[in-house]
């Protein structure tokens, strides 16, 4: 027996808006959080230049007093920066946060249609819903943790 799945069907539409909303959540989290280590990476690729250069520049000159002491301190920020650089991988963290966004916003695309679909039995809304939230889990499992304040931010933006 094949029931119809009608506007009355209201836990069902409660269950999809509140999944449309994590999963924009989601998206969004992971966009503010790809965006904000992407510019992590440049600035600190930038610094990390930047200094070098000024180091290089010094070690040429007869450098006594404060000069040697700024061209010290400049060699350990260069220093740190190359390690912190290498270390944090951000511009590679940020790919893995703008790739999770994109699947997000996938899953979240199928939702919306899979939403506005009409004459859709409930058994076939129910096989549609089970196959996404399979898909939902593996790309949680696999997705970089998004700080919840990058998803806060991005809420707060969305409201404004």
């Amino acid at each position: 027996m094949n029931k119809e799945l009608t506007p009355c069907d209201s836990n069902l539409a409660i269950l999809i808006n509140e999944w449309l909303i994590r999963l924009h959540d989601a998206q969004v989290g992971h966009y503010v959080t790809a965006e904000s280590l992407y510019k992590k990476s440049d600035r600190l690729g930038y610094l990390l230049i930047i200094s070098t250069t000024i180091v290089t520049a010094m070690l040429f000159m007869d450098t006594e007093g404060v000069e040697k002491i700024i061209l010290i301190i400049m060699s350990i920020i260069s220093a740190s920066l190359s390690g912190i650089v290498s270390f944090g991988r951000f511009s590679e963290k940020a790919e893995q946060h703008r790739a999770a966004a994109g699947l997000y916003g996938k899953l979240r695309r199928q939702l919306e249609k899979l939403s506005k679909t009409n004459g859709m039995s409930l058994e076939e809304v129910n096989s549609k819903l089970k196959i996404l939230r399979i898909e939902w889990e593996y790309v949680s499992q696999s997705a970089p943790l998004t700080p919840r304040k990058s998803i806060q931010r991005a809420n707060k933006q969305s409201r404004d």
